[in-house]
């Protein structure tokens, strides 16, 4: 059999589904949960338990992670969408400036990395605290509530790339297409991607780490995956600078930051820590 025959076996599993949504009755009326946003509460939930979880085996203080959530929700989706209509709806945005107050129409991570991490920093020195260590444990639960939140993403076909062939394209997702056709779905990847740093993250947490570098890392290795996962999207979808995309420029930024603020860590001599596992090894 050739290597062509061969290749024809390959073609994408996923196959098309409606966007779930959930009818909760309230007396005489229903209320319309979607899975998307079920899914970014799941992700703030969870992620924000797994930081705390982090912090108090830590011997840190839990409720300080507790008292910013709240914070990084609303930095999430204000930074998000001002993101969202700067990078990829700037004529329109501009031109009509309301839609900038619209929250619940479109997202971009980047907004609210731009938001949340600087909001972070100034909340850990506020409150007199190991700032990186903090960080970390920030880190680690973000990989779980990334995964959450990407997987709404996906159950709401938000994110379709360029037309595929791979096993893990989506049917029925491409603009413009039938549901005979499938195409990358960017909020997919991203998931997979987070669960499998949520993975290698608790592996190396086992270890004494300097406070720092697991933020660093998170940075380090989402800015290359974007960057590649970035030439997946349609070029209809996004503006483009000098042939990349808004996201593109910024993992440029985001890996040059997290590079040298990792060199600079490791070079700190601070104290090294160890989170103990969550539940105790019996002999």
């Amino acid at each position: 059999m050739s290597f062509q025959n061969v290749g024809s076996f390959v073609k994408p599993l996923i196959p098309w589904f409606d966007v779930p949504i959930l009818e909760i009755p309230i007396g005489s009326m229903t209320l319309p949960l979607h899975g998307f946003g079920l899914l970014v509460a799941l992700g703030f939930m969870i992620g924000s338990q797994t930081a705390m979880g982090r912090a108090r085996r830590l011997g840190l203080d839990p409720n300080v992670i507790n008292r910013l959530v709240g914070y990084l929700v609303l930095g999430t989706f204000v930074g998000g969408h001002v993101g969202y209509g700067l990078m990829y709806k700037t004529r329109e945005y501009l031109a009509d400036p309301i839609q900038f107050l619209y929250a619940w129409q479109g997202l971009s991570s980047f907004g609210g990395f731009a938001v949340c991490v600087p909001l972070s920093i100034w909340f850990f020195r506020k409150e007199k605290v190991n700032t990186w260590a903090y960080l970390d444990c920030l880190a680690i639960g973000m990989t779980v509530g990334w995964f959450f939140g990407r997987m709404g993403c996906f159950v709401a076909h938000d994110h379709p790339g360029t037309v595929t062939h791979f096993w893990l394209g989506v049917y029925g997702i491409c603009p413009g297409e039938g549901h005979n056709v499938a195409c990358h779905d960017m909020g997919l990847y991203e998931a997979l991607w987070s669960l499998a740093m949520f993975g290698i993250f608790s592996l190396v947490d086992r270890k004494a780490l300097v406070p720092g570098t697991l933020v660093t890392a998170l940075g380090l290795t989402y800015a290359p995956i974007r960057f590649a996962m970035d030439f997946l999207r349609p070029a209809i979808n996004d503006n483009r600078f000098g042939g990349l995309t808004p996201a593109q420029w910024f993992c440029i930024l985001l890996l040059g930051v997290t590079s040298a603020a990792l060199v600079q860590r490791l070079r700190s001599g601070a104290e090294r820590l160890v989170a103990p596992p969550a539940v105790p090894l019996k002999a």
